[in-house]
């Protein structure tokens, strides 16, 4: 069953638990966020979505699972889109920075 506005519902608390420090309920949420939205959002969404736990992974030290949702992330864009485009290189520059923290 797709529930896409508890999706962006449990999106935002997994970000608003991430601020607070609380890493485990932030990873869990976003992970359901991901769960729920995947049948039937866009894929845009899913990327943010991807994003956000990237962050989530970046702030709580795990910087490879960071850089592996970055990739995932970075697969639901369209390259061809300008929008998107943009944020594929953002996207790819967090990666390079966070490779050569884990170097």
């Amino acid at each position: 069953m797709c529930g896409f506005s508890n999706a962006w519902k449990l999106n935002r608390e997994g970000m608003a638990a991430c601020n607070e420090g609380d890493f485990d309920k932030a990873e869990e949420n976003i992970l359901k966020a991901i769960n729920l939205a995947s049948c039937n959002s866009r894929k845009i969404h899913r990327a943010t979505m991807y994003n956000n736990l990237s962050v989530i992974y970046q702030m709580s030290g795990r910087i490879n699972d960071a850089v592996q949702a970055y990739g995932t992330a970075i697969s639901y864009l369209n390259p061809s889109h300008k929008g998107q485009a943009a944020l594929i290189a953002r996207m790819k520059g967090k990666i390079e920075s966070l490779k050569d923290i884990a170097a």
